[in-house]
C-alpha cells in the first residue's frame, strides 16, 4: 500500500516515513525535508545544507559549520544597530578619498559594491571600538559581507543574531526610491551617502528606515506597488543620537494616511485663498480620499449614539 503526506509518496524504512524524491531517501522530522547525505541527516533550508548534529541546526557558514543557536538573543542586536550604525557613518565620513574614487550608479538597483565594501570595513572597525561600551559584546565578533552590510554575530563560533543596515546612495535634494513594500523592514538602520560629485564632496547621514520615509506631507499614494522614498534631509547627522525604535511592518502606511489628510485640507483652504501652504497639484486621489472621509463620517454617525459620542469626544479632549 502507498502512503502519501501531503499529496507525495512516502515509504516507510526502519519504521520511519521517508519522503522519496528524486530517487533520493529524504526522512521526514517533524515536518522538515532531511536528505541522508554520507549517512548524515542533513535538513534542506533556503538551498543551504543544513547539518543536523545532535539535535542542533548547523549552518555551513564559509565552509565552516557554524551552530545557529535557538532562541536567538534579538535584543542584542537592537540594542547596537543604532550606535553602530552611527559610528560606521562617522567613519565613511572621513573617507572621502576612497569615496571619490568609488564608480557609482544611478540605477534603482543597489549595485554599488565598491561602496559596500568601504562601509562594511568601516563597520568592522567600528565594531571593535565601540563594543567596548558593552559587557554583553565583550566575547561576541563579527562577520560582514555584502551587499549592503550584512551583520553576523558570533560567539565561539556560534551564531548569536544576525543584522542588516542598509546603504543608500544619491544625488541632488537626496530623495531616491526605497525598496517596495514586500522587502521593506522599516526598523532597519540607514545609511545615505549623498554624492556632491562637482564639488567631490560626500556627506554622509544615518537613521531609521521609518524615520526617513517620504518627500514631502503632500505624498500622493503610488499607482504600483508601493515604494517609499528615502529622503536624506530626515536623517540623523552624524553627530546626532538615534534611539531605536521598534515599529509594525506596515507602519509606513501612517505617512501616506497623513499625507492624504494635508492634501484635502490644503485643497480646502485653497479654496478659502490661503496661499501660505505647501504647493500640492490637485489629483484624482483627493476626490477618492474625500470621498472615503465622508462615507466614514455618515457610516459612524449612522452607528454611534449620543452617549457613545460623547465618551468618545470626551477621551480625545480630556479636561
Amino acid at each position: 500500500m502507498k502512503i502519501f503526506n501531503n499529496n507525495k509518496p512516502v515509504e516507510i524504512i526502519e519504521n520511519k516515513p521517508v519522503e522519496i524524491i528524486e530517487n533520493k531517501n529524504v526522512e521526514i522530522i517533524e515536518n522538515k525535508n532531511v536528505e541522508i547525505i554520507e549517512n548524515k541527516p542533513v535538513e534542506i533550508i533556503e538551498n543551504k545544507n543544513v547539518e543536523i548534529i545532535e539535535n542542533k541546526n548547523v549552518e555551513i557558514i564559509e565552509n565552516k559549520p557554524v551552530e545557529i543557536i535557538e532562541n536567538k538573543d534579538i535584543l542584542l542586536w537592537e540594542k547596537i544597530c543604532m550606535p553602530l550604525t552611527q559610528n560606521t557613518a562617522k567613519k565613511l565620513l572621513t573617507k572621502q578619498k576612497e569615496l571619490e574614487k568609488i564608480k557609482w550608479t544611478d540605477s534603482e538597483a543597489n549595485i554599488d559594491s565598491e561602496f559596500s565594501k568601504l562601509a562594511c570595513e568601516c563597520c568592522s572597525e567600528a565594531y571593535v571600538e565601540i563594543k567596548k561600551k558593552y559587557i554583553e559584546f565583550t566575547d561576541i565578533n563579527i562577520q560582514v559581507k555584502i551587499p549592503d552590510i550584512n551583520i553576523i554575530f558570533l560567539k565561539d563560533e556560534n551564531i548569536i543574531t544576525k543584522g542588516k543596515i542598509e546603504l543608500k546612495s544619491g544625488k541632488g535634494k537626496g530623495i531616491i526610491p526605497g525598496s517596495t513594500i514586500g522587502t521593506l523592514d522599516i526598523n532597519e538602520p540607514v545609511i545615505f551617502c549623498l554624492r556632491n560629485e562637482k564639488k567631490k564632496t560626500f556627506d554622509i547621514r544615518y537613521d531609521q528606515y521609518h524615520n526617513c520615509i517620504g518627500e514631502s506631507k503632500i505624498d500622493m499614494f503610488q499607482d504600483r506597488t508601493p515604494r517609499p522614498k528615502v529622503n536624506f534631509q530626515k536623517m540623523k547627522k552624524i553627530d546626532e543620537d538615534c534611539n531605536y525604535i521598534q515599529k509594525k511592518k506596515n507602519d509606513w502606511i501612517n505617512h501616506y494616511a497623513e499625507c492624504a489628510i494635508h492634501r484635502i485640507n490644503n485643497n480646502l483652504e485653497k479654496s478659502n485663498n490661503n496661499n501660505n501652504l505647501e504647493k500640492s497639484n490637485k489629483s484624482w486621489q483627493d476626490d477618492l480620499v474625500e470621498e472615503i472621509k465622508i462615507m466614514c463620517i455618515k457610516k459612524f454617525i449612522k452607528e454611534t449614539s449620543v452617549e457613545e459620542f460623547i465618551k468618545l469626544k470626551n477621551l480625545q479632549n480630556p479636561k
